[in-house]
C-alpha cells in the first residue's frame, strides 16, 4: 500500500524479490521488476483523511482525530506541508470536493518515499502498476475472460469436506 514508508516486512519482501530476479537475470531470464501500487480500496481512502487531516492540524490548529481508521505517522506532517505549499488553489475545508485530487497527491507524494526507501538499498524496479487503473481499464475481468475462452476456467461447487453437511 501506498500510505507511507517501508517497514521491516515491505523491505523482507523487495530484497528477496530482488535477489531472486538477479539470479534470474544472471541466469539470462527475461525479467520485469514491477512494484503494484495497492492504490484502491479503504486504506487509500483512510490514507487520504489522515493527510486531510494533517492539513487541517497544520492549517486551522484541529486536533487530528484520534481513531483507528486513520494513520497518526509524523511523515505524514511532511506530505502535509508539501501540498498545503504546492498547491495553492486547494480548498481544504471540505473533503468530498478535494478527495480525488488529495488521493493522487498523497500517493505521489508517499511513492517518492518508497521509492528513496527502495533506493537506498539498491533495489529499482523497471514500472510500478496502479491497481486502481487495473480496476477502471476492466483488466481482471478481461483477463478472465480470455482464461475463459482458451478454457482455463472451471466454474462450479467444489465438494464439500466429509465433515461438513453442506
Amino acid at each position: 500500500n501506498p500510505t507511507g514508508p517501508l517497514h521491516v516486512g515491505h523491505c523482507r519482501g523487495a530484497i528477496l524479490g530482488d535477489v531472486i530476479s538477479n539470479i534470474l537475470i544472471f541466469n539470462k531470464h527475461k525479467v520485469t521488476k514491477e512494484y503494484y501500487v495497492n492504490d484502491y480500496g479503504n486504506q487509500v481512502i483512510n490514507f487520504t483523511k489522515s493527510v486531510y487531516f494533517r492539513i487541517r492540524e497544520i492549517i486551522y490548529k484541529e486536533s487530528f482525530p484520534d481513531t483507528e481508521d486513520l494513520y497518526p505517522g509524523d511523515y505524514l506532517i511532511d506530505i502535509a506541508k508539501y501540498i498545503i505549499n504546492s498547491n495553492k488553489n486547494l480548498d481544504f475545508k471540505d473533503f468530498k470536493k478535494i478527495s480525488e485530487k488529495l488521493t493522487s497527491i498523497s500517493i505521489t507524494e508517499a511513492l517518492k518515499i518508497i521509492k528513496k526507501n527502495l533506493n537506498s538499498l539498491g533495489i529499482k524496479h523497471d514500472n510500478f502498476t496502479s491497481e486502481k487503473k487495473l480496476v477502471e481499464n476492466n483488466e481482471v475481468n478481461k483477463v478472465i475472460e480470455y482464461l475463459k475462452k482458451l478454457k482455463f476456467v472451471y466454474k462450479g461447487k467444489i465438494k464439500a469436506p466429509k465433515s461438513e453437511e453442506n
